[in-house]
């Protein structure tokens, strides 16, 4: 099986907000080891000690500084932390896992597999697998370190630890199905190529729906190959198809 593999560029305002947040992070973590260095590492501290015999409130002065100089670099380190570590989680949720270039030993030379395809619209489908069955659209799930979902409603936690809603996945796949089916029918209007929608993940809480089927990755290779043929898919509609997958996937590059 071969693997069209398309590397979309990256959105700017995401890459800055990213870079905000690793900057922020770094700066906490900067902050708290400089405040342990001056509270601990020097005599600043000592200069607020009281010396003989300590009244109750110099002993209660002397409690206040040390904790200060515990308790304030350590709620920077902290907080720089626990910054660093929503941010690799959002990093990790968003950046999306290919599942086709597993199937290459797997499928025979009649499939063809596609990843990060760019519709005439802007939506850009995540992974498709062209075969004797039609096309199957393969969509994506975030980890569940980072999502969590109730029913049809998905939440993702962003790079500061909040929940923001996102798109169901397969509810998301379904509708990437439609826009591929639209798109193969406004390119070739005399053949209507059976299209096909599956998600892909080992998390059994998510349900599978009319329009999408749920697959573990250990499954997938035989699932596709239990797909029925298309009749009607001959070898040059079928050249015709990848053709078009061609053109898509160096249109998306641009």
């Amino acid at each position: 099986m071969q693997v069209i593999a398309v590397s979309p560029a990256g959105n700017l305002a995401d890459r800055v907000a990213i870079a905000r947040s690793a900057a922020v992070a770094v700066l906490l973590l900067v902050a708290g080891l400089a405040l342990a260095w001056l509270c601990l590492g020097t005599p600043l501290v000592s200069t607020f000690m009281p010396s003989g015999r300590p009244s109750a409130i110099d002993v209660a002065s002397g409690i206040l500084v040390w904790g200060f100089a515990i308790l304030l670099p350590g709620a920077f380190l902290v907080m720089g932390l626990a910054r660093m570590a929503a941010l690799l989680d959002s990093l990790a949720a968003t950046r999306p896992r290919r599942v086709t270039s597993h199937l290459a030993r797997a499928l025979g030379a009649d499939h063809l597999a596609a990843t990060d395809l760019l519709l005439p619209g802007g939506r850009r489908v995540h992974e498709l697998v062209l075969g004797p069955f039609g096309i199957v659209v393969l969509g994506d799930v975030p980890p569940r370190s980072a999502t969590r979902h109730v029913g049809s409603r998905w939440e993702i936690r962003d790079d500061r630890g909040r929940w923001i809603p996102i798109e169901n996945p397969v509810q998301r796949t379904s509708r990437d199905t439609e826009r591929v089916r639209g798109w193969i029918a406004a390119e070739d209007r005399d053949f209507v190529v059976r299209t096909y929608a599956a998600i892909v993940t080992d998390d059994e809480t998510i349900e599978r729906s009319p329009t999408c089927a749920v697959v573990p990755p250990a499954d997938l290779a035989a699932w596709l190959e239990a797909l029925p043929a298309q009749r009607g898919l001959t070898s040059q509609r079928r050249e015709h198809l990848v053709e078009m997958i061609r053109a898509l996937a160096g249109a998306s590059t641009r």
